[in-house]
Protein backbone atom coordinates (compact mmCIF):
# COMPACT_ATOMS: atom_id res chain seq x y z
CA UNK A 1 0.00 0.00 0.00
CA UNK A 2 1.21 3.51 -0.86
CA UNK A 3 1.47 5.77 2.17
CA UNK A 4 3.02 8.87 0.55
CA UNK A 5 0.23 10.62 -1.30
CA UNK A 6 -0.33 14.13 -2.72
CA UNK A 7 -3.89 15.04 -3.66
CA UNK A 8 -4.41 18.37 -5.42
CA UNK A 9 -7.89 19.35 -4.25
CA UNK A 10 -9.48 21.45 -6.99
CA UNK A 11 -12.56 23.60 -6.34
CA UNK A 12 -16.14 22.36 -6.90
CA UNK A 13 -15.12 18.95 -8.27
CA UNK A 14 -15.99 16.54 -5.42
CA UNK A 15 -12.59 16.97 -3.76
CA UNK A 16 -14.01 17.30 -0.23
CA UNK A 17 -15.25 13.69 -0.38
CA UNK A 18 -11.75 12.55 -1.41
CA UNK A 19 -10.17 14.56 1.44
CA UNK A 20 -12.48 12.78 3.90
CA UNK A 21 -11.36 9.39 2.54
CA UNK A 22 -7.66 10.36 2.79
CA UNK A 23 -8.14 11.82 6.29
CA UNK A 24 -9.69 8.58 7.55
CA UNK A 25 -7.04 6.39 5.92
CA UNK A 26 -4.18 8.50 7.28
CA UNK A 27 -5.68 8.84 10.75
CA UNK A 28 -6.34 5.10 11.09
CA UNK A 29 -2.71 4.34 10.18
CA UNK A 30 -1.15 7.23 12.12
CA UNK A 31 0.36 8.83 9.01
CA UNK A 32 1.72 12.39 9.18
CA UNK A 33 -0.34 15.04 7.43
CA UNK A 34 1.10 18.19 5.90
CA UNK A 35 -1.48 20.58 7.39
CA UNK A 36 -2.03 24.29 6.73
CA UNK A 37 -1.85 26.73 9.65
CA UNK A 38 -5.48 27.58 8.96
CA UNK A 39 -7.55 25.70 6.36
CA UNK A 40 -5.73 26.41 3.09
CA UNK A 41 -2.07 26.77 2.17
CA UNK A 42 -2.11 30.52 1.60
CA UNK A 43 -4.50 30.12 -1.36
CA UNK A 44 -4.75 31.79 -3.91
CA UNK A 45 -0.96 32.40 -3.63
CA UNK A 46 1.13 29.46 -4.94
CA UNK A 47 1.97 26.74 -2.39
CA UNK A 48 5.05 27.29 -0.22
CA UNK A 49 6.62 24.70 2.09
CA UNK A 50 6.71 27.27 4.92
CA UNK A 51 2.89 27.25 4.91
CA UNK A 52 2.94 23.70 6.34
CA UNK A 53 2.61 23.43 10.08
CA UNK A 54 5.72 21.83 11.60
CA UNK A 55 7.81 22.05 8.40
CA UNK A 56 11.57 22.43 8.89
CA UNK A 57 14.02 22.68 5.95
CA UNK A 58 15.90 19.39 5.79
CA UNK A 59 13.60 17.92 8.46
CA UNK A 60 11.39 14.83 8.29
CA UNK A 61 8.94 14.82 5.39
CA UNK A 62 5.18 14.18 5.58
CA UNK A 63 3.03 11.28 4.36
CA UNK A 64 -0.14 12.96 3.10
CA UNK A 65 -0.88 16.36 1.56
CA UNK A 66 -4.51 16.99 0.59
CA UNK A 67 -5.85 20.43 1.59
CA UNK A 68 -6.61 23.35 -0.76
CA UNK A 69 -3.60 24.91 -2.45
CA UNK A 70 -2.50 26.43 -5.71
CA UNK A 71 -0.10 23.76 -6.92
CA UNK A 72 3.62 24.50 -7.15
CA UNK A 73 5.69 21.35 -7.63
CA UNK A 74 9.17 22.49 -6.40
CA UNK A 75 7.69 23.62 -3.07
CA UNK A 76 5.54 20.47 -2.69
CA UNK A 77 8.71 18.40 -3.19
CA UNK A 78 10.34 20.14 -0.21
CA UNK A 79 7.54 18.75 1.98
CA UNK A 80 6.77 15.33 0.46
CA UNK A 81 8.96 12.25 -0.17
CA UNK A 82 10.25 11.51 -3.68
CA UNK A 83 8.13 8.36 -4.03
CA UNK A 84 4.84 10.23 -3.42
CA UNK A 85 1.89 9.38 -5.65
CA UNK A 86 0.26 12.52 -7.11
CA UNK A 87 -3.37 12.63 -8.16
CA UNK A 88 -6.16 15.17 -8.59
CA UNK A 89 -9.76 15.49 -9.82
CA UNK A 90 -11.33 17.51 -12.66
CA UNK A 91 -14.86 18.34 -13.80
CA UNK A 92 -16.46 19.50 -17.04
CA UNK A 93 -16.32 23.34 -16.93
CA UNK A 94 -19.83 23.32 -18.43
CA UNK A 95 -21.21 22.24 -15.04
CA UNK A 96 -18.38 23.47 -12.82
CA UNK A 97 -18.93 27.05 -14.01
CA UNK A 98 -22.54 27.03 -12.80
CA UNK A 99 -21.51 25.56 -9.43
CA UNK A 100 -18.72 28.15 -9.02
CA UNK A 101 -21.15 30.97 -9.90
CA UNK A 102 -23.44 29.85 -7.08
CA UNK A 103 -20.75 29.04 -4.49
CA UNK A 104 -18.32 31.94 -5.09
CA UNK A 105 -20.92 34.65 -5.71
CA UNK A 106 -19.64 36.71 -2.77
CA UNK A 107 -15.93 35.99 -3.37
CA UNK A 108 -15.62 36.81 -7.09
CA UNK A 109 -16.36 40.45 -8.08
CA UNK A 110 -17.16 39.29 -11.65
CA UNK A 111 -19.97 37.06 -10.33
CA UNK A 112 -21.12 39.49 -7.64
CA UNK A 113 -21.69 42.29 -10.12
CA UNK A 114 -23.66 40.11 -12.50
CA UNK A 115 -27.43 39.79 -11.86
CA UNK A 116 -27.56 36.16 -13.06
CA UNK A 117 -25.52 33.42 -14.72
CA UNK A 118 -27.26 34.13 -18.05
CA UNK A 119 -26.38 37.82 -17.83
CA UNK A 120 -22.77 36.89 -17.07
CA UNK A 121 -22.55 34.44 -19.99
CA UNK A 122 -24.16 36.89 -22.42
CA UNK A 123 -21.19 39.22 -21.96
CA UNK A 124 -18.54 37.96 -19.49
CA UNK A 125 -16.05 40.71 -20.34
CA UNK A 126 -18.56 43.30 -19.08
CA UNK A 127 -18.11 41.92 -15.54
CA UNK A 128 -14.72 40.19 -15.60
CA UNK A 129 -11.44 42.00 -14.97
CA UNK A 130 -8.36 39.73 -14.94
CA UNK A 131 -6.06 40.10 -11.96
CA UNK A 132 -8.78 41.47 -9.64
CA UNK A 133 -8.67 39.62 -6.29
CA UNK A 134 -11.23 36.79 -6.27
CA UNK A 135 -11.78 36.76 -10.04
CA UNK A 136 -9.69 33.62 -10.47
CA UNK A 137 -12.88 31.82 -9.34
CA UNK A 138 -14.71 33.19 -12.39
CA UNK A 139 -12.54 31.85 -15.22
CA UNK A 140 -10.40 28.70 -15.78
CA UNK A 141 -10.47 27.88 -12.07
CA UNK A 142 -9.03 24.36 -12.48
CA UNK A 143 -6.16 25.65 -14.66
CA UNK A 144 -5.47 28.17 -11.89
CA UNK A 145 -5.54 25.52 -9.12
CA UNK A 146 -3.01 23.42 -11.05
CA UNK A 147 -0.72 26.48 -10.99
CA UNK A 148 -0.53 26.70 -14.79
CA UNK A 149 0.50 29.87 -16.68
CA UNK A 150 -2.22 32.26 -17.82
CA UNK A 151 -2.30 33.89 -20.34
CA UNK A 152 -0.73 31.19 -22.50
CA UNK A 153 -0.29 30.80 -26.27
CA UNK A 154 -2.76 28.16 -27.55
CA UNK A 155 0.00 26.16 -29.26
CA UNK A 156 1.73 25.61 -25.88
CA UNK A 157 -1.32 24.07 -24.21
CA UNK A 158 -0.89 20.40 -25.38
CA UNK A 159 2.76 20.33 -24.24
CA UNK A 160 1.86 21.83 -20.84
CA UNK A 161 -0.82 19.16 -20.34
CA UNK A 162 1.50 16.29 -21.32
CA UNK A 163 4.04 17.58 -18.81
CA UNK A 164 1.31 17.82 -16.17
CA UNK A 165 0.28 14.20 -16.78
CA UNK A 166 3.82 13.12 -15.94
CA UNK A 167 3.39 14.73 -12.51
CA UNK A 168 -0.20 13.47 -12.03
CA UNK A 169 -0.37 9.91 -13.40
CA UNK A 170 -4.02 9.67 -12.30
CA UNK A 171 -6.64 12.42 -12.48
CA UNK A 172 -10.15 11.46 -11.37
CA UNK A 173 -13.32 12.58 -13.14
CA UNK A 174 -16.09 14.15 -11.05
CA UNK A 175 -18.69 12.79 -13.53
CA UNK A 176 -17.42 9.22 -13.05
CA UNK A 177 -16.67 9.48 -9.38
CA UNK A 178 -17.14 5.83 -8.37
CA UNK A 179 -15.18 4.52 -11.36
CA UNK A 180 -12.46 7.00 -10.35
CA UNK A 181 -12.38 5.53 -6.85
CA UNK A 182 -11.86 2.06 -8.33
CA UNK A 183 -8.80 3.21 -10.31
CA UNK A 184 -7.49 5.15 -7.31
CA UNK A 185 -7.77 2.14 -4.99
CA UNK A 186 -5.95 0.01 -7.56
CA UNK A 187 -3.09 2.53 -7.91
CA UNK A 188 -2.71 2.96 -4.15
CA UNK A 189 -3.11 -0.78 -3.35
CA UNK A 190 -5.53 0.15 -0.55
CA UNK A 191 -8.17 -2.18 0.93
CA UNK A 192 -11.79 -2.12 -0.26
CA UNK A 193 -13.11 -0.22 2.76
CA UNK A 194 -10.57 2.60 2.20
CA UNK A 195 -12.75 4.06 -0.58
CA UNK A 196 -16.01 4.01 1.39
CA UNK A 197 -17.30 7.58 1.63
CA UNK A 198 -20.35 9.82 1.77
CA UNK A 199 -20.57 12.62 -0.84
CA UNK A 200 -19.55 15.81 1.00
CA UNK A 201 -20.44 19.41 0.09
CA UNK A 202 -23.38 18.54 -2.16
CA UNK A 203 -26.00 21.17 -2.98
CA UNK A 204 -29.12 19.00 -3.16
CA UNK A 205 -30.95 18.45 -6.47
CA UNK A 206 -28.72 19.10 -9.49
CA UNK A 207 -29.38 22.38 -11.29
CA UNK A 208 -30.52 22.12 -14.90
CA UNK A 209 -28.03 23.70 -17.27
CA UNK A 210 -29.16 24.33 -20.84
CA UNK A 211 -27.00 23.11 -23.75
CA UNK A 212 -26.42 26.79 -24.68
CA UNK A 213 -25.16 27.63 -21.16
CA UNK A 214 -22.95 24.55 -21.28
CA UNK A 215 -21.39 25.62 -24.58
CA UNK A 216 -20.80 29.17 -23.36
CA UNK A 217 -19.25 28.01 -20.08
CA UNK A 218 -16.86 25.71 -21.94
CA UNK A 219 -15.92 28.48 -24.37
CA UNK A 220 -15.39 31.05 -21.58
CA UNK A 221 -13.29 28.51 -19.64
CA UNK A 222 -11.39 27.29 -22.69
CA UNK A 223 -8.20 26.41 -20.78
CA UNK A 224 -10.25 24.35 -18.31
CA UNK A 225 -11.98 22.66 -21.24
CA UNK A 226 -8.57 21.73 -22.71
CA UNK A 227 -7.42 20.45 -19.29
CA UNK A 228 -10.61 18.45 -18.75
CA UNK A 229 -10.60 16.97 -22.28
CA UNK A 230 -6.97 15.87 -21.89
CA UNK A 231 -7.52 14.11 -18.56
CA UNK A 232 -10.85 12.66 -19.69
CA UNK A 233 -8.96 10.88 -22.49
CA UNK A 234 -6.18 9.68 -20.15
CA UNK A 235 -8.77 8.46 -17.61
CA UNK A 236 -10.63 6.29 -20.12
CA UNK A 237 -7.35 4.97 -21.53
CA UNK A 238 -6.50 3.75 -18.01
CA UNK A 239 -10.05 2.47 -17.55
CA UNK A 240 -9.75 0.30 -20.68
CA UNK A 241 -6.40 -1.05 -19.46
CA UNK A 242 -8.05 -1.92 -16.13
CA UNK A 243 -10.96 -3.59 -17.96
CA UNK A 244 -14.32 -1.87 -18.42
CA UNK A 245 -16.57 -4.76 -17.25
CA UNK A 246 -14.46 -5.12 -14.08
CA UNK A 247 -14.51 -1.33 -13.59
CA UNK A 248 -18.34 -1.22 -13.80
CA UNK A 249 -18.64 -4.17 -11.43
CA UNK A 250 -16.33 -2.66 -8.81
CA UNK A 251 -18.01 0.77 -9.08
CA UNK A 252 -21.39 -0.91 -8.48
CA UNK A 253 -19.89 -2.62 -5.40
CA UNK A 254 -18.70 0.78 -4.06
CA UNK A 255 -22.25 2.15 -4.49
CA UNK A 256 -23.74 -0.92 -2.77
CA UNK A 257 -21.42 -0.52 0.22
CA UNK A 258 -22.17 3.24 0.37
CA UNK A 259 -25.91 2.58 0.45
CA UNK A 260 -25.45 -0.02 3.19
CA UNK A 261 -23.35 2.38 5.30
CA UNK A 262 -25.76 5.27 4.74
CA UNK A 263 -28.64 3.07 5.91
CA UNK A 264 -26.65 2.05 8.98
CA UNK A 265 -25.21 5.49 9.85
CA UNK A 266 -27.36 8.34 8.64
CA UNK A 267 -30.64 9.76 9.74
CA UNK A 268 -32.76 9.87 6.60
CA UNK A 269 -30.23 7.67 4.78
CA UNK A 270 -28.44 10.57 3.04
CA UNK A 271 -27.45 14.24 3.07
CA UNK A 272 -29.70 16.76 4.86
CA UNK A 273 -29.73 20.60 5.24
CA UNK A 274 -27.36 21.96 7.91
CA UNK A 275 -30.23 23.12 10.16
CA UNK A 276 -31.42 19.49 10.41
CA UNK A 277 -28.07 18.37 11.93
CA UNK A 278 -28.18 18.51 15.76
CA UNK A 279 -24.41 17.98 16.20
CA UNK A 280 -22.81 21.36 15.43
CA UNK A 281 -19.50 19.66 14.64
CA UNK A 282 -21.13 17.84 11.71
CA UNK A 283 -22.63 20.98 10.13
CA UNK A 284 -20.74 21.89 6.93
CA UNK A 285 -19.41 25.37 6.19
CA UNK A 286 -21.98 27.56 4.38
CA UNK A 287 -20.44 30.03 1.88
CA UNK A 288 -21.59 33.64 2.31
CA UNK A 289 -24.18 34.38 -0.36
CA UNK A 290 -23.77 30.91 -1.93
CA UNK A 291 -26.15 27.97 -2.24
CA UNK A 292 -27.05 25.73 0.70
CA UNK A 293 -24.47 23.01 1.41
CA UNK A 294 -25.83 19.70 2.74
CA UNK A 295 -24.29 17.57 5.49
CA UNK A 296 -25.05 14.43 7.50
CA UNK A 297 -26.94 13.70 10.73
CA UNK A 298 -26.09 10.46 12.53
CA UNK A 299 -28.71 7.99 13.68
CA UNK A 300 -29.45 7.79 17.39
CA UNK A 301 -28.29 4.80 19.41
CA UNK A 302 -25.27 3.70 17.35
CA UNK A 303 -22.84 1.37 19.13
CA UNK A 304 -19.51 3.03 20.03
CA UNK A 305 -17.50 1.47 17.20
CA UNK A 306 -20.21 2.28 14.64
CA UNK A 307 -20.52 5.81 15.97
CA UNK A 308 -16.77 6.31 15.53
CA UNK A 309 -16.79 5.06 11.90
CA UNK A 310 -20.03 6.84 10.92
CA UNK A 311 -18.94 10.05 12.67
CA UNK A 312 -15.64 10.16 10.78
CA UNK A 313 -17.37 9.50 7.44
CA UNK A 314 -19.84 12.33 8.16
CA UNK A 315 -17.28 14.82 9.54
CA UNK A 316 -16.86 17.91 7.30
CA UNK A 317 -13.41 18.94 6.11
CA UNK A 318 -12.75 21.89 8.46
CA UNK A 319 -13.51 20.13 11.79
CA UNK A 320 -11.69 17.02 10.50
CA UNK A 321 -8.60 19.13 9.80
CA UNK A 322 -8.82 20.52 13.37
CA UNK A 323 -9.06 16.97 14.74
CA UNK A 324 -5.99 15.80 12.76
CA UNK A 325 -4.08 18.84 13.99
CA UNK A 326 -4.92 18.11 17.66
CA UNK A 327 -3.80 14.50 17.28
CA UNK A 328 -0.59 15.32 15.39
CA UNK A 329 0.54 18.33 17.44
Amino acid sequence: PRSHVVFLKTHKTGGSSVVNLLSRYGESRQLRFALPHRYQFGYPAPFRAERVRGFRPGGRKFDLLCHHMRFHLPEVQRVMPNDSFYFSIVRDPGTLGESAFSYFRAAAPAFRQSPSLDAFLASPSRFFRPGVRGNHYARNLQWFDFGLPDPVEPERVPGILEELERVFPLVLLAENFDESLVLLRERLCWPRDAVDLFPHNSRGPARKISPAQMRRLRAWNSLDWALYSHFNRSFWRQAREFGLPRLRQEAAEIRRRRQLLAGKCLRGGGPVPAQAIPDGNLRPFQPPGGGTILGFALKEGLAEEERELCGRMALPELPYKDLLERKQF
